[in-house]
């Protein structure tokens, strides 16, 4: 499966606001109940190394670690201010620092106009978590 990116709609072919249950019998995915942080049931699908959160049989955003193409560029492994260079995007807000351990803090980066959140390690794109247009949803 190629990993292609549409902003608030697919990574591949897992779309954003479709039923988990679709997927299920396709792919084998290691089921994660729900945390107290977003309340989110996690199934993490190891071959294509990414992680899809559900809230009620619907997905509510993807994670990937090795693989998200956006316009013919994977922009994992990209240096993030080439990634904003090439294509003319501003994070929202300031910029979240995680603290990994003691040896490791990652930058996170909030891309609302595309519903992307880039984590960063010493700049460099590790994780990119993709998300429904929640604005869209209010309405």
């Amino acid at each position: 499966m190629i990993m292609y990116f549409i902003p608030f709609d697919c990574i591949g072919d897992f779309v954003l606001k479709s039923k988990i249950s679709n997927y299920t019998k396709d792919f084998q995915f290691n089921y994660v109940p729900a945390d107290d942080t977003t309340e989110w049931e996690t199934y993490e699908e190891q071959h294509l190394n990414l992680s899809i959160y559900v809230e009620n049989e619907i997905i509510q955003s993807i994670s990937c670690n090795e693989e998200c193409l956006y316009k013919g560029r994977n922009i994992i492994g990209m240096n993030i201010d080439e990634f904003m260079s090439f294509y003319n995007i501003e994070p929202v807000g300031k910029v979240d620092k995680l603290y990994i351990n003691d040896d490791e803090t990652q930058d996170i980066y909030e891309f609302d106009d595309i519903g992307l959140q880039a984590w960063c390690s010493k700049g460099i794109i590790v994780t990119a978590i993709v998300s429904i247009d929640e604005e869209s949803q209010k309405k």
